[in-house]
């Protein structure tokens, strides 16, 4: 492998091994759902290159929340170039019942209607207001309460033919519709003018006695009547909030496929070649000079068995002076 390749091979394994080191949470994107809200029209403008999509929203709800997405189509892509907000005001109409309750002593109508109107003024606390109508029908009257009371209960009994006016022989109570009556007065009349077989005897008499006693009664304190009142309200306010959103085409342009990239074919590997001539070169004339080194040892040891003087030989082979035999 070729010390180019050696490079690019290199270079490839640490963009990879940068890559693979990413955090998790960049490859994470939150991307708006399109179908979270749906456009109540969509208007296409062809001739401007234009497509707005409308959206009816309650005021409550976040404008941001929009879809504003670019999208493609028709050779055009659309990008998000404004937003129009537009209050529609409108009315609400509601259906309302609504329970009165009146008291009064007596539970005839003429007595409950004239506490009850026809009909009534509303507003409600969500601020509709309307007119509401009695309904008949729904009228109910049922007692409200009790009380109670004492009464005098009296009861007449007539004792006649009696021989004297002796209270002795007449009833001190009587028993009266389950109650127990006492004797209260007495009231004598006498009869002389009976005869049995033309004989006078003497006068009769006859008892009549009233006995008297209480009851208790029960009776209705009140009455209570409630009824219901029904008819349509309304409200005017801020009902819709309309956002207009507008997006403007322009012509994508073809993607022309990338080419292969060459590698750079003017690296400056004269950088990496001068430190392997500078070896090369050491190397050449270390070995160089050890020879020349040699051959004048060599030159040394023979003029010394010879007897003679050493003759200087210089780098360009030219022989130099010295001493004779």
């Amino acid at each position: 492998m070729s010390v180019k390749s050696k490079i690019l091979s290199a270079t490839a394994s640490l963009l990879l091994l940068t890559m693979l080191t990413l955090p998790a949470s960049a490859a994470s994107v939150d991307i708006a759902d399109p179908n979270a809200m749906l456009p109540v029209d969509i208007i296409i403008d062809q001739d401007n290159k234009e497509i707005r999509k409308v959206y009816d929203l309650s005021p409550d709800t976040d404008p941001s929340t929009l879809p504003m997405d670019q999208f493609d189509r028709d050779g055009l892509r659309y990008e998000c170039t404004d937003v129009l907000r537009e209050v529609i005001i409108g009315s609400e109409t509601q259906t309302v019942t609504q329970t009165e309750t009146v008291e009064s002593s007596k539970k005839d109508m003429d007595t409950i209607l004239s506490l009850l109107p026809q009909e009534k003024e509303v507003t409600t606390e969500e601020g509709f207001a309307g007119t509401l109508i009695l309904d008949l029908d729904s009228i109910k009257t049922e007692p409200s309460g009790y009380g109670s009371s004492t009464q005098p209960v009296t009861a007449t009994r007539t004792y006649p033919n009696l021989a004297d006016q002796d209270l002795n022989h007449l009833p001190k109570s009587i028993a009266e519709g389950g109650r127990t009556l006492t004797l209260q007065d007495v009231q004598w009349q006498t009869d002389n003018t009976y005869n049995a077989d033309d004989y006078e005897i003497g006068d009769r008499f006859t008892a009549i006695c009233t006995y008297g006693g209480s009851k208790s009664v029960s009776y209705v304190t009140g009455y209570t009547t409630t009824a219901d009142y029904t008819g349509e309200v309304y409200r005017t306010g801020v009902t819709v909030i309309r956002y207009t959103v507008i997006f403007t085409g322009t012509p994508i342009e073809p993607e022309v496929p990338e080419q292969p990239q060459e590698p750079e074919s003017n690296l400056n590997w004269l950088m990496v070649a001068l430190p392997v001539l500078a070896a090369l070169g050491a190397g050449t004339g270390g070995t160089y000079f050890i020879m020349k080194r040699k051959e004048c040892k060599m030159y040394e040891k023979m003029a010394e068995n010879c007897g003679i003087a050493a003759v200087d030989h210089s780098d360009d082979d030219d022989t130099g002076s010295g001493s004779g035999l």
